[in-house]
């Protein structure tokens, strides 16, 4: 999904009055790159804002192994929204992700389908919105490694399948290795195109 899709994407999850808690899931998903069920299952004891961290215990995750997941000022904002709903209507629900009664919030495929139609956007799931995190992040020049520990990937292997979106940092890699005389020659070839061309 493109940045100019997501605002349409939010834009029309704001208007569903039956699942006011969509877009916060929304801007939490692409922000953090959590799975739909690590962040419906998120309950406010594993939020800690002073660290900027959200704590994801082995039982929480797909691959069973504990991992701690960096808060940026979008998902931010999209928890301090969920703490004033549950400030103004069950304070002491549990859950971030909560109806007014203070429930957990179970699912949200049917606002999201919604949302995804009004916004006019093709063929994209829930979950693909942790791909879009991924994404970005890579084409941001954010190194495999780190998206995979980010998205809690057991192996680079599963992460590998972004790395198309960014050739120009591999280039920028493989020219870190070439020899100074290799670099020069290259530059002169560059210069010699330039001029007669």
């Amino acid at each position: 999904m493109t940045r100019e899709e997501s605002v349409r994407l939010l834009d029309e999850a704001s208007r569903e009055p039956q699942a006011p808690h969509l877009t916060d899931f929304i801007r939490l998903a692409l922000n953090t790159g959590c799975r739909k069920g690590e962040l419906l299952g998120l309950e406010w004891k594993r939020v800690d804002l002073q660290a900027g961290l959200i704590l994801l215990e082995a039982d929480h995750t797909k691959t069973l192994k504990r991992r701690s997941v960096p808060i940026n000022a979008d998902a931010r904002e999209a928890i301090l929204s969920r703490s004033r709903f549950r400030a103004r209507h069950c304070p002491l629900s549990p859950w971030v992700f909560c109806h007014e009664d203070g429930s957990r919030v179970l699912d949200l495929k049917r606002s999201f389908t919604t949302a995804r139609k009004r916004a006019g956007i093709e063929d994209f799931r829930v979950h693909d919105l942790r791909h879009t995190c991924a994404a970005w992040l890579v084409s941001a020049g954010v190194p495999l490694t780190a998206v995979r520990d980010l998205l809690g990937h057991t192996t680079v292997k599963m992460t590998e399948r972004y790395a198309h979106l960014a050739p120009e940092n591999v280039r920028a890699a493989v020219a870190m290795i070439e020899s100074d005389e290799s670099r020069l020659s290259h530059v002169g070839k560059l210069k010699v195109v330039t001029t007669t061309g």
